[in-house]
């Protein structure tokens, strides 16, 4: 569009939802601002993970449950947002920050489908902006590269067990990756305070982990193993709410998730296949009754990007 201007757009025809829609203005790679619809700076498995490079086929559980769209157990805080986004790297410090409506809103219609991916609950008077910040360092040390960080994110009116009663909500999250040779591992810690978030008179500060080592055993072939829990501190998960196509298994507190699989790269991530078992299990009732529910089942998926 002209010296240090561009433009982006990526519409989902299948799904008649966007991925982006910003205009884009880089100074420098200090400081790119970009205006309009994109990502919330949120998370290493969310923010700086595309989906076309994720080893394990499906984000983490603990991904999943903090920023996909909130449905009374979900948190919702992330995914795509309408605002204004600067970042910028230099001597391997890197910087995100962003100001942005707080609900997500990435479809154009509801189009029949069930889950639009946002609730409205704004009103002139509570429609207040939502802030997020996301910073940390990568370097080198001989062959071993490293990247750790930190993102929080604050969310007015989305709280609660109902969107849009004055109730507001905080995550953030820790994360690290290093990777050595052959050998890759990550992990990240998320933590959040949701008020009144598990009755409506108790807040729920629900917590969650994941850690991922890989292998490439050979330049085409790469082992994956994924360990995931999610503390919901009263509010609320299911397994469908963690390992996507899982029965519901009731409402429970606790979930956790075994990831183990493999990649066969073809050509990189633009032609790749990738399968891996999945176990996950949910436990305990969110009023404190013994409880147990478990899901078992095999993903796959042939990827061609172009």
């Amino acid at each position: 569009m002209g010296n240090d201007w561009s433009a982006n757009l990526n519409y989902d025809f299948a799904n008649s939802s966007f991925d982006q829609a910003f205009i884009e203005w880089k100074k420098s790679a200090q400081f790119i601002l970009d205006v309009g619809f994109r990502k919330a700076p949120i998370g290493l498995d969310e923010w700086d993970t595309s989906s076309g490079s994720l080893k394990a086929i499906e984000r983490s559980p603990a991904t999943r449950y903090f920023v996909e769209s909130n449905n009374g157990r979900r948190l919702g805080a992330g995914s795509y947002l309408t605002g204004v986004y600067v970042g910028g790297e230099k001597d391997g410090v890197f910087y995100n920050v962003a100001i942005t409506n707080p609900e997500r809103d990435e479809f154009s219609s509801l189009n029949g489908n069930s889950d639009p991916g946002v609730q409205g609950s704004g009103t002139s008077a509570n429609n207040n902006l939502a802030y997020w910040g996301n910073a940390g360092y990568k370097g080198k040390v001989n062959e071993t590269t490293y990247k750790v960080g930190a993102s929080v994110g604050y969310l007015p009116d989305q709280g609660g067990l109902v969107l849009g009663k004055g109730n507001n909500l905080t995550v953030y999250s820790l994360y690290g990756v290093v990777t050595s040779g052959n050998f890759d591992l990550e992990g990240e810690y998320f933590g959040s305070n949701n008020q009144n978030g598990a009755t409506a008179t108790t807040s729920a500060k629900a917590t969650a982990f994941w850690i991922q080592p890989a292998y490439k055993f050979t330049s085409t072939l790469e082992g994956v193993v994924r360990y995931t829990y999610v503390d919901s501190d009263g509010r609320g998960v299911s397994l469908s709410d963690g390992t996507r196509l899982a029965p519901s298994g009731g409402t429970m507190d606790k979930m956790s998730e075994w990831y183990t699989g493999g990649t066969y790269y073809i050509k990189g991530n633009d032609v790749k296949f990738q399968i891996g078992y999945i176990h996950a299990e949910s436990k305990d009732t969110v009023t404190g009754a013994s409880a147990k529910a478990t899901s078992d089942g095999v993903r796959s998926q042939m990827q061609i990007s172009f």
